[in-house]
């Protein structure tokens, strides 16, 4: 278990990053272009990995319809509300209100996996940890349009928790081959997500700086190396959804923290960072046992 603790904050790592790659990204392109492309590189870079081509088709074509639900629910929906909800706010609060997914895999778990339930401690930590992301929230100004556009993007990031939630609960009940499932699914869900942005009549950008595509390719290795991870996690045994997920409380910190030092516009102030310890210290509650005593020896 601590090594599986150890590739998931790793996972988490690198999710963290993901924020201002998205930031720098949406400055070029619009949010379903520029995340369809993404995932479909992502896609194509974890087949390599995957092993035999000739079972990854018959993974494809036996598994379509977990395959499918994945793709909908944890790239093409999850992140056409996370990427517009992204493109509303600051990047150091869209990785703030992002640690609110926890909580609500916590819950879905409670409800859908039945050895995954939820203990007072539990309950106690995510609150904890909730009340953090509600800080950051709190400290904004929602009384001009541009605190609406901020309070949408919010409501967004938190509809892509609850997506990316229910994606997680079909990896773990049905994953037969979690990189065949994170390829599959991921390029897929990207396909939609480009598919859309056509529809949409979302402009196309013809001419794109070098920072675009240094964005870009690592945002696609991170989903490919990250999902691929936190997928095989998911599916060993003893590995509770939810207990794995606290570790996402981490993302705030070090996605936020990363924003502050890549964008000038972005900084800290007293109220983030108060709701950032709340998390923090969340995450140590999580994860505190009690300690075991010792069985005294019974007089003869």
């Amino acid at each position: 278990m601590k090594k599986t603790y150890i590739w998931a904050v790793l996972a988490v790592l690198l999710w963290s990053t993901a924020f201002a790659g998205v930031k720098i990204g949406l400055s070029y392109a619009s949010p379903l272009f520029f995340a369809g492309t993404r995932f479909m590189l992502a896609g194509i870079m974890v087949i390599p990995f995957t092993g035999k081509i000739r079972g990854y088709w018959t993974h494809a074509v036996k598994n379509w319809k977990t395959v499918l639900s994945v793709a909908l629910s944890q790239t093409a929906i999850m992140y056409a509300l996370y990427f517009n909800g992204v493109d509303r706010v600051p990047a150091a609060i869209a990785a703030i209100v992002m640690g609110a997914e926890p909580l609500v895999m916590a819950v879905t778990a409670h409800v859908l996996i039945h050895d995954d339930k939820l203990s007072r401690r539990k309950v106690a930590s995510l609150l904890m940890g909730i009340g953090g992301v509600i800080l950051i929230s709190l400290d904004r100004n929602f009384g001009d349009a541009t605190g609406l556009r901020e309070l949408s993007g919010i409501i967004l990031l938190l509809l892509a928790s609850i997506s990316g939630s229910l994606s997680q609960v079909i990896v773990k009940k049905r994953t037969e081959n979690p990189l065949y499932l994170n390829s599959q699914q991921i390029f897929l869900g990207g396909f939609m997500l480009f598919i859309a942005s056509l529809i949409s009549s979302e402009p196309i950008p013809k001419q794109l700086p070098p920072e675009f595509f240094a964005a870009i390719l690592w945002l696609s290795f991170v989903s490919a190396f990250a999902f691929s991870i936190w997928y095989t996690l998911l599916h060993r045994p003893g590995v509770k959804v939810s207990e794995l997920n606290m570790l996402k409380f981490l993302i705030p910190l070090s996605g936020a923290m990363l924003g502050w030092l890549i964008f000038p516009d972005d900084s800290p102030n007293l109220i983030s960072i108060i709701g950032m310890l709340v998390i923090s210290l969340s995450v140590i509650l999580f994860y505190k046992r009690k300690p075991i005593v010792p069985e005294q020896p019974k007089d003869l």
